[in-house]
């Protein structure tokens, strides 16, 4: 029996609807539990060596993600929002899948032998908080697109082997508060723009290669508790104002550098500093009274510089002082006979 005309269109009609449908769900992707799963199961493929078998017996794709070891879901979505592979000796890359677990706010997996490079497509973890890659063998430049995660607070990516210079992308991320690239091989200058990540509370970029002279404008970042830029080649003079708007500083550390000038007297309104580490630079001049107002010091490395002069009595009302170092300069007066004290008190 022939199909009316009716019946024909009616078909057509059903076949184009499907078209349509698959045609949709094959160029959009479904970003639901089933994504997190796919991408979190890439990563455990891409891991080459796992000995202690943590993801291999863990991460089966038989029970529920939100289940596995290092895993965190948020109870509303039941999407990852965190991911914490720290200290687990891993060996392997970060496959770009990762970057599809656009719920995550946390992604720890620092202290492991991860190589490579960190993918572009984590650039799509926009409401990522915390990132800690720290302590593994990642190379190449720090990545650029880290100025896309505008929700990000906490961002160490110490001991590792990333070179070049800081993209300036990074000082974009307005809401940053801790700032860690220690321990790598980065080169060229700090530019001034640091100064507007107004809600740096730690700055670390020890031993690097880092060139140039300070960024005075780090010094008018009021939440400033940390600031550690030592083992570098850094060069010129510390700011007259230094501590006028640092009033929070505990631990300001620039040793093995090639800094000079004096030290500002402004450095007594720096009342909470508790470590001062200016040593082996080129320093000059007198040590300034003023240290002796900075009742909470407990460190305080003077040494391998060009000070001269008396040191001054206020030193010794320092009462919270363990550690003082002031040899190898040209200084005269209290503690001329002895300049390094360990556990003074």
């Amino acid at each position: 029996m022939k199909p009316s005309m009716e019946n024909y269109l009616f078909y057509v009609g059903v076949l184009m609807l499907i078209s349509n449908y698959v045609s949709l769900t094959s160029s959009t992707p479904l970003f639901n539990l089933t994504t997190d799963q796919y991408a979190l199961t890439v990563l455990k493929s891409s891991i080459v060596f796992d000995p202690n078998a943590i993801l291999h017996k863990n991460w089966s794709i038989h029970t529920p993600i939100c289940g596995w070891i290092g895993v965190s879901c948020g109870t509303k979505h039941q999407r990852v929002t965190a991911l914490d592979l720290s200290n687990f000796e891993l060996q392997g890359t970060i496959p770009p899948h990762l970057g599809n677990l656009t719920f995550l706010r946390v992604l720890d997996i620092s202290s492991n032998s991860f190589t490579g490079i960190l993918p572009s497509e984590l650039s799509k973890l926009r409401r990522l908080e915390d990132i800690n890659a720290a302590a593994n063998n990642f190379t190449g430049g720090i990545p650029s697109w880290f100025g896309a995660l505008s929700q990000l607070q906490d961002m160490d990516l110490s001991n590792n082997g990333f070179s070049g210079r800081i993209p300036s992308s990074i000082f974009n991320i307005s809401r940053l508060q801790s700032l860690n690239m220690s321990f790598n091989i980065l080169d060229g200058n700090i530019s001034e723009e640091i100064g507007g990540l107004s809600s740096l509370k730690k700055v670390s970029f020890e031993r690097n290669q880092l060139r140039g002279s300070i960024p005075y404008a780090i010094f008018n970042i009021s939440s400033l508790i940390l600031l550690d830029f030592g083992h570098n080649m850094l060069s010129g003079k510390l700011p007259n104002n230094i501590c006028s708007n640092t009033p929070r500083l505990r631990e300001f550390t620039v040793l093995r550098n090639q800094l000079d000038g004096e030290i500002p007297r402004n450095i007594g309104k720096c009342k909470e500093l508790q470590i001062l580490q200016l040593q082996v630079n080129n320093f000059s001049g007198e040590i300034p009274s003023e240290i002796g107002s900075l009742t909470m010091l407990t460190d305080l490395y003077l040494w391998r510089n060009q000070f001269k002069g008396r040191i001054p009595k206020q030193i010794g009302n320092l009462t919270s002082l363990t550690a003082l170092y002031l040899e190898s300069n040209h200084l005269t007066g209290m503690f001329s006979n002895s300049t390094s004290i360990e556990h003074k008190k």
